[in-house]
């Protein structure tokens, strides 16, 4: 991705609206979330990714006891404290 740069006027409302090539640059649609990271006096930096989408995954598989994984785990412990239901009703 090349660098370049873009003279952006703030409204009023102190809103910015990004050129549409930049739209495009970032895949940003109506409604999208865009990260602005005040990079230094003067400089903001504007990603398209959201901060925690970096980590999605990260520790898929890390955890693990008596050959569970955590989703596994979690989930017979979550079925061993549902109540039991009598069958013989």
């Amino acid at each position: 991705m090349k660098n370049v740069s873009y003279l952006l006027k703030l409204s009023s409302q102190g809103q910015l609206t990004l050129p549409r090539d930049l739209r495009e640059q970032l895949q940003v649609k109506p409604g999208s979330r865009v990260t602005v990271v005040a990079a230094g006096t003067g400089t903001l930096k504007v990603s398209s990714q959201l901060p925690i989408e970096k980590y999605f995954g990260a520790l898929r598989g890390a955890w693990t006891t008596d050959g569970q994984d955590a989703a596994e785990y979690t989930r017979r412990l979550r079925n061993a404290m549902q109540p039991k239901l009598d069958r013989e009703q």
